[in-house]
């Protein structure tokens, strides 16, 4: 090697356990009025119902208590793809103000109003699914939206911290290279992947292991931004863990032990944090 040239040095790898100290919190219950095809609120049973903006406020002051960092707060989409956030936004706002928990909304799509309510309750950050396969957003989200409003959602809120979530193989290849466009052309602060998981009885095939390691490697290489593996993924594959964090992942969810095991073999630095890995850095 030339003497003077530097070596390249991996930075920190991030690994998330939200757990109990950063739980997901839902403002519907288990209801959704969408009901998509990769999901059919499924996932909203995993997490805690807030039936109101005094709950919310319980709920938050008995996690400080605890010891416990933040909380996401989400729930299912009513019928134009929004969660029904507004009447719980000044609870937010007072749990920013007098608490040192960190908040982590998902709120669907957005208008210019519900865009400045999110802005003005303090949340720490904003995740936004976001899709281009007009098909997909038609078909499987049984949504009458359009590419241009994920667009608009992600610049109406960036003003904030924008954390971008694409679901890979929920639509088509060229929906995903559309939304990697869509990216590079507006202000995130990372973005997370997942992996589809087709649920039970579904026609829906689940992600192949290798076309998340494609993004993924797409995704670090076009975006000037963090790239993290997230929660929803299809597990059990080491392998395909691996790769994603050669090809440049920043921090994953909840990887496997034997991908830890090879972190810590490889000389790694690795940082444990209990929270959403959309509060990276």
């Amino acid at each position: 090697m030339s003497e003077g040239l530097a070596v390249a040095v991996p930075g920190p790898l991030f690994f998330y356990r939200p757990g109990k100290l950063f739980p997901a919190l839902s403002v519907t219950g288990r209801r959704c009025e969408l009901q998509c095809e990769h999901c059919r609120g499924r996932y909203l049973g995993g997490m805690r119902a807030v039936s109101g903006p005094a709950e919310l406020l319980s709920v938050a002051r008995d996690l400080q208590a605890s010891g416990g960092a933040g909380f996401l707060l989400s729930g299912g989409c009513n019928a134009r793809g929004r969660v029904p956030l507004g009447g719980f936004l000044g609870a937010v706002r007072e749990i920013k103000d007098t608490t040192s928990l960190t908040i982590n909304v998902h709120p669907g799509l957005v208008d210019a109003a519900g865009a400045s309510a999110l802005l003005a309750s303090g949340a720490d950050v904003f995740s936004v699914d976001v899709l281009q396969d007009r098909r997909t957003i038609a078909e499987r989200l049984h949504l009458g939206a359009s590419p241009g409003d994920y667009r608009r959602t992600v610049e109406l809120l960036s003003p904030g911290k924008v954390v971008p979530h694409v679901c890979v193989g929920l639509q088509s290849e060229e929906g995903e290279e559309a939304t990697l466009e869509m990216l590079c052309s507006t202000r995130i602060s990372a973005l997370v992947v997942l992996g589809l998981m087709a649920p039970l009885g579904s026609a829906l095939p689940s992600v192949a292991p290798d076309r998340m390691v494609r993004f993924v490697r797409r995704a670090v290489d076009r975006l000037d931004v963090p790239v993290l593996v997230g929660c929803m993924r299809p597990r059990g594959r080491a392998d395909a863990e691996i790769e994603m964090i050669k090809a440049g992942a920043a921090g994953m969810v909840n990887p496997s032990p034997a991908t830890v095991r090879w972190a810590v073999a490889e000389g790694r630095e690795v940082v444990e944090v209990q929270a959403c890995c959309a509060l990276h850095l």
